[in-house]
């Protein structure tokens, strides 16, 4: 088990943002952004593609399971549907002003390329058929995730954080970019943490304690040692902990999405600007990205007229809209489990 977060330093896209939630109704409309209104047959088909191919491959039962502990997966993917659909249509809208577009000749490119990796156009419009997606939709959508890419480029660029900004927030946050060496133990309990971390302050040895009761075994057999890291390459709340401990504390138990953590600091020294400029000036650009697309929804007055939180009855047009094909299903299913298998990794 590896805890050590080796995320890429990629600009991270934050197209979330408050909705308004509107009581009254309007007919045949699932929102209206900037005037502009979103057709209920456009919401059928985002929430459709995503529960049809979600079940797909892994059962109807999963849109039960609670992902937020209130939450249904199922009420999840309506808010995802509606989300992505008035996020569009106000970043289009934002794009139009600012004449960031999108031609048809790219758009046929990018499908010429994709139908190339998948054996042909034959083959493309066979798959299209096995995932039940008409080319219209995928050309359409196509084209609003190019925009929505080209866009997010273009406003990065003029978002660039300036020297002083990247000096000032460094002078600030200094605590927060480390070079450190640690060790920890692990357990699914929060009393069994707090039992050994007592052991620990009385006297008994932390390798020996990690190696006969951390459930991290990689770690566990050195003593609890996960080496030598930087801030950001451990899950937040571990990474938050580590920039608050001092040399040789023992901390209170922390828990993560892997259990109760209780560790120690070995050593821990200070980054230089020069070795984190790169990463604070991407956190910077990020902040500001964020902070214009709020801007940009909230100027656009979205009005939400679907109600999210009831379950939607699907015109029969719609039900098989984005299906997997049971043939096509199992092979989906196996690349998704290797794709996780893939991300656990970098964990």
């Amino acid at each position: 088990m590896n805890f050590k977060k080796f995320s890429k330093l990629a600009v991270a896209i934050a197209l979330a943002g408050t909705l308004v939630a509107c009581n009254g109704k309007k007919e045949g409309v699932a929102a209206s952004v900037g005037g502009v209104d979103i057709p209920m047959d456009d919401y059928y088909k985002s929430y459709a593609a995503r529960v049809n191919q979600l079940t797909s491959m892994y059962g109807e039962e999963i849109l039960q399971n609670k992902q937020d502990g209130k939450k249904s997966t199922d009420e999840l993917l309506r808010e995802q549907a509606i989300t992505d659909l008035t996020t569009t249509e106000a970043v289009k809208q934002d794009a139009e002003k600012s004449k960031i577009t999108v031609s048809e000749e790219e758009v046929n490119k990018r499908i010429e390329e994709i139908q190339k990796q998948l054996g042909g156009e034959e083959a493309f419009n066979n798959f299209l058929k096995q995932n039940g997606l008409p080319k219209d939709y995928v050309v359409e959508n196509m084209k609003d995730q190019m925009l929505v890419g080209k866009y997010t480029k273009e406003k990065n660029d003029e978002l660039q954080p300036s020297e002083e900004e990247v000096k000032k927030y460094y002078e600030d946050n200094k605590d927060k970019f480390y070079k450190a060496k640690a060790s920890h133990i692990l357990v699914d309990d929060l009393k069994e943490a707090n039992i050994l971390r007592k052991k620990i302050l009385k006297g008994e040895d932390f390798a020996k304690v990690a190696k006969e009761n951390s459930k991290d075994t990689g770690s566990a057999k050195n003593g609890g040692s996960l080496g030598e890291f930087t801030n950001g390459q451990m899950v937040k709340v571990f990474d938050d902990q580590i920039a608050k401990m001092k040399v040789g504390d023992i901390s209170e138990p922390i828990q993560s999405q892997y259990g109760y953590h209780v560790i120690k600091l070995e050593e821990k020294t200070p980054r230089k600007f020069d070795e984190v400029k790169g990463e604070i000036k991407q956190t910077l650009q990020q902040e500001k990205f964020k902070e214009y697309i709020d801007k940009v929804k909230k100027d656009a007055k979205i009005k939400i007229y679907v109600d999210t939180k009831k379950e939607v009855e699907l015109p029969d047009e719609f039900k098989n809209f984005g299906k997997i094909e049971k043939e096509n299903s199992a092979k989906t299913k196996d690349a998704a489990k290797e794709n996780t298998k893939t991300e656990s990794k970098t964990k």
